[in-house]
């Protein structure tokens, strides 16, 4: 096995000779026969190696188990990092789940204190057949079915499975040839863990049918993240293609998007997701995968639909984002004193005499007002909020339905009205058209906007 494993590692350059390396090792027969595999491996192709071990005090042995191996690095000379986790944070209930976070966590530390970019696990094929079994039973994206690749980004490492092409008899039989101390984990038996009943129950079966049925199951998972690695690649050309990636989110051109064949739709919005989400811890359901697709083909021209963590999908006319929620706009509001000035979300307003001057660069309204009228309101919008014309009135809304100002944008657009409330500019968008004619109660003033 000596031989195949050292044609692996050469084939995959994984990493190069004397580079540090950090192994993480539980005593068990496949975590004890990598440390072997490596240390054995020709000068040229033999990494520097670094052991890490989690005592997560759930057994008996595991104090044995941590001498054993503080003795056997020692012999070696292989530096140990090794810590205990405390009997206090064991939960209830997600035991191994639990337990796995406290152990990465602990690899990430060593990690970054000691300025190692690898961490090593004894992943192999087995591992490999009872993943894809038990995604397969949960359900989930066929994402999830490429299982467990033999890299991947890890904090600011990468985690590499150098053991996924072998089974887990070969590494027995390793063991056993090269007489290899190693600690059997008793909890492997338990059927309360889904992976145990799997491991116990299932498997045996597949490989009663199949010999080869690990071996397979690892060819079809390299197959599958070969083809969804390809497809990564084309997502994103068409997503660079019918939008642009924010700081912080997406924004994609709905024209565009809708000219895409169904099935592409559907991949880059997965692609999409991923980036977006997925790579970041944030579980997006098939149920809202499926909502945003029919929203995204949908003839109804503004809709909004929340995702997990704060983040949010909107649909405005031939636009779509995909970003964290902006926050609600407040109710907050300024008066405007005839000869004062505010500040307005980056513009300046003053209500001057109708006599100021004003710069071409300036915005303007003329108005008559009388003493009860001021002062001026500066506000959001309100319901039944209406911006009087020559020949009646328009409602706010109808006005910004007929613009197409997008949903988002309209809570924050800002009005002048009087102390009644009647609307004297819709600022950006549209000005009354009342006050512009001399009445000889009311005093002439002049709405100044500068930018």
């Amino acid at each position: 096995m000596q031989d195949a494993f050292t044609a692996h590692i050469e084939q995959l350059q994984l990493w190069r000779a004397q580079t540090p390396v950090l192994v993480a090792v539980s005593t068990g027969a496949d975590s004890m026969a990598l440390l072997d595999l490596l240390a054995h491996l020709p000068v040229a192709l033999r990494p520097q190696i670094n052991v890490v071990h989690v005592n997560h005090q759930l057994r008996a042995a595991s104090v044995r188990e941590a001498a054993f191996l503080t003795d056997y690095c020692a012999r070696h000379g292989w530096p140990l990092y090794q810590t205990k986790w405390p009997m206090a944070e064991h939960p209830v209930h997600g035991t191994e789940a639990a337990a796995r976070a406290f152990r990465y966590a602990y690899f990430a530390q060593v990690l970054q204190q000691q300025k190692i970019s690898v961490l090593l696990t004894a992943h192999h094929a087995d591992d490999q057949l009872e993943t894809l079994l038990m995604r397969l039973v949960r359900g989930g994206d066929i994402q999830q079915l490429a299982a467990i690749a033999t890299q991947r980004p890890f904090h600011q490492a990468k985690l590499v499975r150098p053991l996924l092409p072998f089974t887990r008899q070969q590494l027995r039989t390793y063991v056993a040839a090269r007489k290899l101390t190693f600690f059997e984990d008793e909890t492997n038996q338990d059927p309360r863990f889904t992976r145990n009943r799997l491991r116990q129950r299932v498997v045996p079966v597949l490989k009663q049918m199949q010999p080869l049925a690990a071996e397979h199951a690892a060819d079809y998972v390299v197959q599958l993240q070969r083809l969804l690695r390809v497809n990564q690649r084309q997502m994103d050309q068409v997503l660079a293609d019918c939008g642009d990636f924010l700081a912080i989110g997406y924004r994609g051109d709905l024209t565009q998007w809708q000219q895409l064949d169904t099935d592409v739709q559907y991949l880059a919005l997965e692609r999409l997701l991923t980036r977006l989400l997925v790579q970041q811890g944030i579980t997006v359901k098939q149920r809202q995968k499926k909502e945003l697709q029919q929203l995204l083909q949908h003839s109804r021209a503004q809709t909004t639909l929340n995702l997990a963590a704060g983040w949010q999908f909107v649909k405005s006319y031939q636009a779509f984002t995909i970003m964290p929620a902006t926050t609600a706009v407040g109710q907050t509001s300024y008066t405007l004193a005839p000869g004062a000035t505010c500040q307005v979300n980056g513009l300046q307003v003053s209500l001057q005499a109708g006599t100021a001057t004003v710069s071409e660069a300036d915005d303007s309204l003329e108005v008559w007002l009388a003493s009860a009228e001021l002062p001026l309101k500066i506000r959001h919008r309100q319901p039944g909020d209406r911006l009087s014309l020559r020949n009646g009135h328009q409602k706010i809304n109808r006005i910004l339905i007929d613009q197409k100002i997008p949903q988002q944008q309209r809570d924050r657009l800002w009005l002048i009205t009087t102390q009644q409330n009647t609307v004297l500019w819709l600022l950006d968008v549209k000005k009354s058209q009342l006050f512009n004619p001399q009445q000889t109660d009311k005093i002439h003033y002049r709405l100044i906007i500068k930018k």
